[in-house]
């Protein structure tokens, strides 16, 4: 016992005790973090008594963390003068003996605070370590707790009774309330402003509705999204009503002094109706589209009046216990029979959840399997919650049950905020509900399902100093080798990465579009001279936002080093290929719009990437050609330099034509074709004799190879027309057959 009441007597003095001016006085920390101790080896003080002492320390450890940092850049100053002096010598007189010995008193001198204020934090980064350990226990050991069962019928009338006689206690209360001299006076003074707090009230609940549809006088295209804030009016307009007047209640003293106490949770419990018959609505409008029925209507409204319901019994019976108006045994019989009618309530979800996948075929896959996955969690709990909690583990049912209803209503949101982010996107960009399902929307709404992971901790017992807890670790980073990376540093990498890719873009834009035209570069090293800008520059802006986080560099090079053996044997042709665009560029055998021939491929270049080449067919198709075939392989480029060309014309005639008349004929027609250049002049050339036909040649330089095809098919049509006019045949395949036995076939 007397450990007990010195344990009370120092919590009493620990949180009556003015910590808000403690910054750095380690006198007032060392008697309080004493106190601390005592509180948590006696283990007597109560979770909220817990609670309080905890966020007093943090107070504390946050103050101790700011004093670490502090003089940091004189520090470093000092070290680098330090480091400027050279090692001290082995054997003989340091001449700066003197100056490094000044430098080191200066840095231990500014090291100490730093010291003091790391062993302060570790001593209150333990201690609430400690009480996190101590909450967690008592919370396991209450979930874990065996009460009375539902199922011994002795229990029911005692609970009832109970229940009834408390009351029974809130009514007296409230009678006595209203016949005192002290309310009617209060009525007598304030009835004019009590008749129009409740008119106003009750004119502003009923005419809700009239209000905010006031916002729906909008244009087509912002149709969802007024409807989606009237709804939103509406609800918060009916809220405010009926606070108002709940608060002209409280402020007369309506309900009592314990009363009171219950009332303050009023505002709670009308919240959660407000909020579970305004989603129940919003469920209805997006479901129109589909085949739901009436029956299946009036089970969501039905679940808007039970599931909060449900949530309101058990705050309500958590009140009277608290207050010591409910034994502990009926307390336990009540929340039994909540959490069995809550296991009903999720039962019923489940069917329904099936049928609405049932009516809604339009739905997505993903959207069906959520579906699916989220009715078996609800038939599980179902089963499970109530069947423990009849058995006697009442506050495990409970710790179920209960915030699964708030799950749902939860996850009820998201799909609306979801649903709301498409209709947005759709009324900025002026799209239909089809074109609004894009990445954009897609992304916000997984921002916002992020977003409330918190929300959902909360609803299932994580408490809100863990949370505070794991932010503040979030907040420090991780550690890369010495150096500590935060989300913030995060954030500064993006940014400054951000800032210098556009930078770079900015720049090649204005080369290309701006300056390199009016150099004497070709286009192809003009292109090259971008990409290659483009390539250094976002080098460059990755190496300044990651020197920015504060990064040592150097760290890396083992992992860089390892990495480098990795690419060397995993990714080969990948490293090959980027290596062969990086020759391409420089040395630039090929550039963009030369007329080139590989692998069996022929186009024009279109792009040359770090990767590899695109190619446009005569086809009008792309080909991707990996860099290291245009490095390694044979590669004709057709145009490289200069579109001049030569183009050759096999033509035959048949035996006993006169040859000279042929070559004149052949020389005058490619003579006047246009794009056959003058000088070196056109040439016929008497190949030879074949076995049908005599065979020239026409060859020509072109000032355009381009323009190879349809030369060839001009002067083509002229040879035609020409050797038709001067008789001249143009063979086809001749050939004698010898017959070796022609009786057999004459006696046939």
């Amino acid at each position: 016992m007397k450990k007990i009441f010195l344990a009370l007597i120092f919590v009493f003095i620990f949180f009556n005790f003015s910590w808000s001016e403690e910054t750095a006085d380690y006198e007032k920390w060392e008697l309080n973090a004493l106190r601390a101790e005592t509180v948590i080896q006696t283990d007597r003080a109560s979770i909220e008594a817990l609670e309080k002492l905890r966020a007093q320390l943090v107070k504390w450890r946050t103050s101790f963390q700011q004093l670490q940092n502090e003089n940091q850049d004189r520090i470093e100053t000092i070290k680098t003068q330090i480091g400027s002096l050279g090692p001290k010598p082995e054997s003989g007189i340091d001449p700066v003996q003197d100056r490094r010995i000044a430098l080191d008193q200066q840095l231990s001198k500014l090291n100490e605070p730093i010291v003091r204020a790391q062993e302060a934090f570790n001593r209150a980064d333990g201690m609430i370590s400690e009480i996190d350990n101590l909450i967690s226990q008592r919370q396991a050991t209450e979930f874990l707790k065996l009460g009375p069962s539902i199922l011994n019928p002795l229990l029911w009338g005692a609970s009832l009774g109970d229940l009834f006689k408390s009351l029974a206690t809130l009514s007296k209360e409230t009678s006595e309330v209203l016949s005192s001299s002290y309310f009617q006076e209060q009525i007598s003074s304030r009835l004019i402003s009590i008749l129009l707090i409740s008119i106003f009230s009750i004119l502003l609940f009923i005419y809700s509705g009239s209000i905010s549809n006031q916002l729906n006088a909008a244009t087509r295209r912002l149709e969802k999204v007024t409807d989606f804030l009237s709804s939103c009016v509406k609800y918060l307009l009916r809220y405010l009503s009926i606070y108002s007047l709940i608060n002209l209640a409280q402020s007369l003293g309506l309900f009592g002094i314990r009363g009171d106490l219950i009332a303050e949770n009023f505002y709670l419990w009308i919240g959660y109706f407000i909020f579970a018959f305004w989603l129940v609505e919003r469920l209805q409008r997006y479901w129109q589209a589909a085949a739901i029925d009436n029956s299946t209507s009036k089970s969501l409204r039905n679940f808007a009046i039970v599931s909060p319901l449900i949530l309101v019994a058990q705050d309500f019976a958590s009140q009277l216990g608290r207050l010591q108006l409910l034994e502990q045994q009926s307390f336990a019989i009540l929340s039994s029979s909540m959490t069995i009618l809550a296991g009903v309530m999720l039962w019923r979800i489940s069917i329904l959840i099936k049928l609405i996948i049932n009516s809604d075929p339009t739905s997505g896959t993903l959207q069906l399997k959520l579906l699916g996955f989220l009715r078996r969690i609800l038939l599980v709990v179902a089963v499970i919650a109530p069947l423990i909690a009849v058995i006697g583990y009442i506050n495990a049912g409970t710790a179920i049950a209960l915030p699964m209803i708030k799950t749902l209503g939860l996850l009820a949101l998201i799909v609306i905020l979801q649903r709301l982010t498409f209709d947005v996107y759709a009324a900025i960009l002026n799209k239909s509900e089809d074109e609004a399902d894009a990445l954009v929307p897609v992304l916000i709404g997984f921002i916002i399902t992020i977003s409330v992971l918190p929300f959902l901790a909360i609803i299932w017992g994580t408490r809100v100093s863990s949370l505070t807890e794991l932010w503040i670790q979030f907040q420090d980073g991780i550690k890369v080798g010495e150096s500590r990376i935060s989300p913030l540093d995060f954030l500064t990498f993006i940014l400054l990465f951000t800032v210098g890719y556009m930078l770079t873009r900015v720049v090649q834009s204005a080369l290309k579009g701006s300056i390199l035209p009016k150099t004497n570069l070709d286009t192809g090293a003009q292109n090259a001279l971008v990409a290659g800008l483009g390539y250094i520059g976002i080098f460059i802006a990755a190496l300044i936002a990651i020197s920015s986080t504060g990064l040592n560099l150097s760290s890396l090079a083992i992992v860089a080093g390892a990495l480098s053996v990795g690419i060397g044997f995993g990714l080969q042709n990948i490293v090959s290929n980027f290596v062969s665009g990086v020759i391409l560029l420089i040395e630039r055998p090929i550039s963009e719009g030369d007329w080139i021939e590989v692998s069996g491929k022929m186009g024009y270049v279109r792009n040359i990437s770090v990767r590899s080449t695109r190619i446009e067919t005569f086809d009008r198709t792309d080909v991707i050609i990996p860099n290291a075939d245009l490095v390694s392989g044979v590669v004709t480029n057709w145009t490289r330099g200069n579109t001049i060309g030569r183009v050759i014309i096999p033509v035959g005639v048949a035996y006993g034509t006169d040859t000279k008349k042929v070559e004149k004929i052949l020389k005058d027609i490619i003579s006047k074709n246009e794009h056959v250049a003058k000088d070196p002049a056109p040439g016929v050339v008497f190949q030879g004799f074949g076995a049908d036909s005599m065979d020239f040649e026409i060859r020509a330089i072109l000032s355009d190879v381009n323009y190879m095809l349809s030369v060839k098919s001009d002067v083509n049509h002229e040879i035609v027309k020409r050797f038709n006019k001067e008789g001249i045949e143009i063979p086809f395949a001749q050939r004698d057959v010898w017959i070796r036995n022609p009786e057999v076939l004459r006696e046939v």
